[in-house]
């Protein structure tokens, strides 16, 4: 029977564990009563503290989990503002485009304000829309549709950090700005950290779904499909008064899903007590509101599952804008308006036959073709060319109880192949796994969350192939985005402590924990005064890096070794125990580890009277040896996969606790991290705090520990988020 060591340690104080993505762990933190938990037995180390350095950090994940953490939030009654012109409206000094238009303001991270303007293009055509009613099947629909979809969309910061300051901005509507026509003379004038976007979406999808209502009161659905989408865009990001970046993308992309859910029954809108009045705005505000309160107060429960798999190919320009010929270049190129992507899909299509297991010689190839025909288009080299082949899947959960919280919660894993022509065709190989917990309390119609905390897990490894074929050995980076909107002083501390539980077991080997370098936590969230407080935001941003050494001191670490380590960081759970009979494991002849029951069963005697249940100490001795023997079985599993391909998939999953230990993310690392030498390690941990508590002054740094100029993020990993960063679909503030 598997069964986790910290399984057993929940039922040793009476409560229940879940396996639905959720680590054991985090219940035990959460259940373990105050007494029967201390401190892991600290080692003296000089006091070493952090390296500080300002800014914020540069990667995709973490700018959409920012827009995510703020979005829907009570945030300002100036936020809430944005305007909106329906299919019809017309915009005065913008030839060619039409449809819906919205404008609307956002925070950048540093708290900045950006003024958003996004612009429906009339590109859409319906290539087939039908609903086919099976017979004797009630509720049973399939659909087949294929259209063609498009916007402009236009991002400026602006100077302040207050939204009611910009409400005027928001209402000089003489002053938008679209992506088209993209003419020399406007691209010129754009403002330095504006962005313009130019995304275009050909879509074809199959589904199928049936349906039914139980006793008038919940309605049960149950969906799958599949859909096809060709995705080209272009991006143009001012970065300076003398640099533009042009980004031309596509993706291709087939998604296969599959869902349940079940909801209570909508409240008809005469029953909501809406505007009564008998006229077109009437019933569209009542529509509106009715279905915005509904998607407050109703009970929700929904299951999906997707895969997903496509090819991206991705050519970028860094153009000087004050230069007359490139501007003029560059709009015969985009032509001034979407002809642009049309070409680029027609450059992409000689790409479709290339395989994510073919020669890299074979990628850097039709890589080089497509950029030298964009180059020749555009008069000028590329600075970057690039693919990335890739599939996965992901399986999520979403429930919400009415106007008290709501709860998302997913999992996923992919395999990203990247390109490009720099450094001869070198190809990156990313393993990644990643958990999301999205948490919303006290949801108001119409105002949005009061109250937020989302929770970002990823574990990434890595393998470098040359040219000629040849993969170095794998390389792990862990990444955990934390951030909350309203709550305690003690969530805020608890969040920092997350980074410094891993941190302070680098390098340990079984022996304790060294408080020589983590995060200053009192000093950013103080404790002074014992009085409760409210924060209004806050976020981490806690990267960890093992090196290709690091990985390979965890793959060839003793048994003995690892089963100290999984033990240490065992006390943090049960320390009575621990201590009592940590003297008395080994390892047998078959690679168990083992102990002395009756030695350990006399030591722990009495001892759940501590904890007043009825669970045996005994038993959890024995808890802790099997968890011991799944750890040393889960790094052996690595160690004895075929092929550096296989080793780093295996490795990927072991640290996503798909396992027979089922650690997983940040509970796997506080064992793996001991066994590692520190100078294969380096840590950033970024802060960024808006506390609205008076007397304390706010936190925007970076925190690094344990860097070395051999092992740095610039130098092992920085290629990787690079990557990520250009192949991601930008999220609203990014380019």
């Amino acid at each position: 029977m598997k069964r986790s060591l910290y399984a057993a340690a929940a039922v040793l104080f009476g409560f229940n564990v879940s396996y639905a993505g959720e680590s054991a762990l985090d219940s035990l933190k959460a259940s373990v009563p105050p007494a029967a938990l201390s401190e892991p037995v600290p080692v003296p180390a000089p006091a070493k503290p952090p390296v500080v350095a300002p800014g914020a950090p540069v990667t995709s994940d973490f700018d959409r989990f920012w827009e995510k953490l703020k979005d829907g939030t009570v945030d300002s009654i100036c936020k809430a503002a944005q305007l909106k012109l329906n299919e019809n409206a017309k915009l005065v000094n913008v030839a060619g485009i039409g449809g819906g238009f919205g404008r609307y303001m956002l925070r950048f991270p540093n708290e900045k304000i950006a003024l958003v303007d996004e612009v429906d293009v009339k590109l859409s055509a319906t290539l087939g829309n039908s609903i086919l009613q099976v017979p004797d099947v009630p509720g049973l629909g399939v659909n087949i549709t294929g259209q063609v979809e498009g916007k402009s969309q236009v991002v400026r910061p602006l100077e302040s950090d207050k939204y009611c300051k910009e409400l005027g901005t928001l209402v000089k509507l003489y002053e938008i700005k679209t992506a088209i026509p993209s003419t020399a003379r406007r691209i010129s004038a754009m403002e330095n950290g504006e962005i313009w976007k130019l995304p275009l979406t050909l879509h074809f999808g199959f589904g199928a779904s049936i349906g039914a209502t139980i006793n008038e009161m919940i309605n049960v659905s149950v969906s799958a499909g599949e859909t096809k989408e060709s995705k080209p865009s272009v991006t143009l990001y001012r970065m300076d008064d003398t640099h533009l970046r042009l980004r031309v993308r596509l993706d291709r992309v087939t998604v296969r899903s599959a869902g349940a859910s079940a909801s209570s029954v909508q409240i008809p809108m005469a029953d909501l007590g809406l505007w009564n009045a008998d006229n077109i705005l009437a019933k569209f505000v009542n529509k509106t509101w009715a279905n915005a309160i509904n998607s407050y107060i109703s009970t929700q429960l929904s299951l999906g599952h997707s895969r997903n798999f496509g090819k991206k190919l991705l050519v970028e320009f860094v153009l000087n804008p004050g230069d007359l010929e490139q501007m003029a270049a560059l709009e015969r190129f985009m032509l001034g308006d979407f002809s642009i992507l049309k070409r680029f899909v027609d450059l992409g299509l000689h790409f479709n036959d290339f395989g994510e297991n073919d020669e890299t010689v074979t990628g850097l190839g039709d890589i080089t073709a497509a950029a030298n025909q964009a180059g020749q288009g555009i008069g000028a080299k590329p600075g970057f060319a690039g693919s990335d082949m890739y599939h996965g899947h992901s399986n999520n959960v979403h429930m919400q109880v009415p106007l008290l919280h709501t709860q998302d919660v997913s999992w996923s894993a992919s395999y990203n192949r990247y390109q490009s022509l720099e450094k001869a065709g070198e190809t990156l190989h990313v393993q990644q796994r990643t958990r999301n917990s999205d948490g919303k309390s006290v949801n108001l119609p119409i105002l949005g969350s009061e109250r937020k905390y989302n929770s970002q897990k990823t574990v990434y490894v890595v393998n470098k192939e040359s040219a000629d074929g040849k993969a170095t050995l794998p390389t792990m980076m862990y990444q955990q985005n934390e951030g909350f909107v309203r709550h305690s002083d003690d969530t805020a501390r608890d969040m920092l402590e997350k980074a410094n539980g891993v941190l302070r077991y680098v390098g340990m080997k079984g022996a304790g924990t060294n408080e020589g370098e983590v995060l200053p936590v009192v000093e950013i969230f103080s404790e002074k005064g014992g009085t409760f407080k409210y924060y209004k935001t806050g976020v981490m941003n806690f990267k960890l890096l093992i090196s290709e050494s690091g990985v390979q001191d965890i793959l060839t670490a003793p048994a003995e070794a690892l089963m100290k380590a999984y033990m240490n960081m065992m006390r943090e759970f049960v320390p009575a125990i621990v201590d009592k009979v940590m003297d008395l494991f080994y390892i047998d002849k078959d690679g168990k580890v083992g102990f002395d029951s009756r030695e350990a069963a006399r030591r722990v005697s009495g001892t759940s009277a501590d904890y007043e249940n009825p669970v045996k100490p005994a038993d959890v001795v024995k808890e802790l040896a099997l968890g011991a023997t799944e750890m040393i079985r889960d790094i052996a599993s690595v160690r004895d996969a075929g092929g550096w391909k296989a080793q780093s998939e295996t490795l990927s999953k072991v640290a996503a606790g798909n396992s027979g230990s089922g650690l997983s993310y940040d509970d796997f690392l506080k064992v793996v991290v001991q066994v590692v030498d520190p100078m294969h390690v380096s840590a950033e941990v970024f802060v960024h705090t808006d506390k609205k508590v008076q007397g304390e002054a706010d936190v925007t740094q970076n925190y690094k520990f344990f860097n070395n100029k051999d092992n740095s993020f610039d130098a092992n990993i920085a290629e990787v988020n690079q990557m990520q960063a250009r192949f991601a679909e930008p999220a609203t503030l990014t380019d």
